[in-house]
């Protein structure tokens, strides 16, 4: 059997379709087309949904539905007139196999519309996935249809979907700001704040981790011998860290049932009227639950920075080495350090 070679032409109404078999080209009312199944148009539509997720998927329907919805207005507007063409459209789309539009009502002066659609090719593609929600390609669709014709920009609202068991799916026309520039925008901004909260998030977990590392290393609580514990101090100190050292302090004494502290101020290059308050806090608190504090590994420098300060560390024992200290502490606690005979 030979394969046709001629071109055949069908008018349906007032729209020409013209199929060129030999260049392998098909035209609609002038313009060159394509023939698409549902099903290839529903897995184009569900592999964008699986790359780009749902609210991405959604801002590029909505653009791509406007932007083909002005296009088709810019197509026919000068070809016939704007009445005739809204006459005219149920046809088109008809015969285009879109599925059944009935344009309700359209008011030029306010810039309003009411579209009904029904066996629309969207709503043919959804009825059959696990979609709760109407579509927005063929509403945005409307809304670049009538931005055309209106020119004005104007957005849709869906009223009615056949998805809810509605007879027809209803799309109201109005004037408004939204625009697919302005949801694509709006899209990335989301996007964008998303990813630095997210980071933020991340930054402030990982800072809460190496904050309680630094606390862990820099202010370790040491148990010396039975009823001794030094907690020596390294680095500098802020609210946070002081607070927790002097919390954790107390728990380790109390926990230790020891009788002596001994706060280490070797690793300390300098001292500030802030650090040895925090010394004199906790010097009390220990006092308070029945224990005694000394202070060793202090320095010349050290001395000076607590003289010239406004607090005064009264019977409170020093000593300029962290071994003076032990011993001190070892025979105030009833015992002694013998030197082992050969």
């Amino acid at each position: 059997m030979a394969l046709a070679r001629e071109k055949v032409t069908v008018e349906v109404n007032s729209n020409e379709f013209v199929w060129d078999p030999q260049n392998g080209l098909f035209t609609f009312d002038g313009a060159p087309a394509l023939l698409f199944w549902d099903s290839a148009i529903e897995l184009f539509l569900k592999t964008i949904e699986e790359v780009s997720g749902e609210d991405v998927s959604k801002t590029v329907y909505e653009a791509t539905g406007y932007r083909m919805g002005h296009l088709v207005t810019s197509y026919y507007t000068g070809r016939r007139d704007l009445e005739q063409l809204l006459e005219e459209y149920s046809d088109i789309y008809r015969n285009a196999g879109w599925g059944n539009v009935k344009i309700v009502q359209y008011n030029f002066e306010e810039k309003r519309a009411t579209v009904q659609l029904t066996n629309s090719w969207e709503h043919r593609i959804f009825n059959h996935t696990d979609k709760e929600k109407a579509g927005v390609l063929l509403p945005s669709h409307w809304a670049g249809v009538f931005t055309g014709l209106f020119e004005q920009k104007v957005w849709y609202k869906i009223n009615k979907s056949q998805l809810d068991g509605n007879e027809y799916d209803e799309i109201e026309i109005f004037p408004s700001d939204v625009s697919p520039t302005e949801n694509i925008f709006e899209l990335a901004r989301q996007k964008e704040t998303e990813h630095i909260l997210e980071l933020e998030q991340k930054v402030k977990e990982r800072t809460e981790e190496l904050s309680t590392l630094v606390n862990e290393l820099s202010t370790p609580i040491i148990p010396v011998l039975k009823g001794i514990v030094v907690v020596p101090l390294i680095g500098n100190f802020n609210d946070e860290r002081l607070s927790n050292f002097i919390e954790r302090s107390l728990l380790e004494f109390s926990r230790l049932k020891a009788n002596y502290l001994l706060i280490d101020l070797t690793g300390v290059k300098g001292l500030d009227s802030y650090t040895i308050e925090g010394i004199q806090k906790l010097i009390l608190s220990i006092r308070l639950i029945g224990g005694e504090c000394f202070i060793v590994g202090i320095s010349a420098d050290q001395a000076i920075q607590i003289s010239h300060s406004n607090i005064l560390f009264s019977k409170v024992q020093t000593f300029s080495t962290l071994q003076h200290g032990v011993e001190y502490a070892i025979g105030q606690n009833g015992f002694e350090i013998k030197e082992k005979k050969a």
